[in-house]
């Protein structure tokens, strides 16, 4: 996949806003608390360093998790324990009813969001059109995205290097590489003849149709119909930590496609080098 023509970064006029402490006192503040850092001396040097206390990491798993640690290694042992009647065969209904209960229960444990939004990011993101239309379906990220209303310039297609054969288990997703014959297509009206060797001869001929309509004098915001989604845009995206990490935590998945995870994945860094506690509890979960 060729990476480098997809661009993820920070919004250089918008720096990233908040820290875990933050968070924790965000938490704290219906109590009418606050806590502080702790400092510790790393290195030869004695180079000190600001962490969190363990009261506040604890504080944050609770957070992300929606219960206690006693609690979550309570219902995990009931699920455990609920199992093996399962699998030894005993009062099975009765059981499986009971698994059903614990797995609901854990379900419906409703998590604490609100402390988690006060950190801020905006990014400046490069990628394919079809890349972008999958991501713009994630609540609470808002998107200001390069027009072709108004720039008719700078066209840029994705092209990838190898095709990933279909999923066979499942309707989304991609696995391994396949091999595309040559497209051998007539064209009556494109100079005779054409054969289509890859997606650029595609992307070439949608481009050229696009800058005779343009030259024709028909309007940008019509024109631009004929250009397929490999057509490269651009946008910043804001949001907050909650809502980055939730679009993470999903497209991080081994089954979303390739593109998509590679943007979650620079987004995925940039939250753990400002939040290096509340990002991984958020994306990867607490266990």
């Amino acid at each position: 996949m060729p990476k480098e023509q997809i661009i993820v970064q920070l919004n250089p006029d918008v720096p990233p806003t908040g820290s875990d402490l933050g968070i924790v006192n965000a938490a704290r503040k219906s109590f009418g608390r606050r806590s502080d850092w702790e400092f510790e001396s790393h290195g030869c040097f004695g180079k000190t360093v600001q962490i969190l206390k363990d009261k506040d990491k604890r504080l944050l798993e609770f957070l992300a998790r929606g219960m206690t640690a006693d609690d979550f290694e309570g219902i995990v042992n009931s699920t455990s324990e609920v199992g093996q009647e399962i699998r030894d065969g005993g009062w099975e209904d009765c059981a499986v009813f009971e698994m059903k209960e614990l797995l609901w229960e854990w379900r419906n444990t409703p998590t604490h969001d609100t402390p988690f939004n006060h950190g801020f990011f905006s990014f400046e993101v490069k990628a394919p059109i079809f890349v972008a239309r999958h991501l713009v379906k994630h609540e609470y990220l808002i998107m200001s995205e390069y027009s072709r209303r108004y720039i008719t310039e700078d066209v840029e297609f994705y092209q990838p290097d190898v095709w990933r054969g279909r999923s066979e288990d499942k309707k989304q997703g991609s696995f391994g590489e396949v091999t595309v014959k040559d497209f051998e297509k007539y064209w009556v009206d494109y100079g005779g003849g054409l054969y289509i060797e890859d997606s650029s001869d595609v992307n070439r001929v949608a481009l050229d149709y696009y800058e005779h309509l343009l030259s024709e004098g028909v309007a940008p915001e019509q024109a631009r119909m004929v250009l397929p989604q490999s057509l490269m845009t651009s946008w910043t995206w804001s949001g907050t930590l909650g809502a980055f990490a939730n679009m993470c935590k999903l497209r991080l998945s081994k089954d979303t496609q390739a593109e998509t995870r590679y943007v979650a994945e620079k987004v995925y860094e940039e939250l753990k080098k400002q939040f290096p506690v509340a990002a991984p509890l958020l994306v990867e979960g607490v266990y």
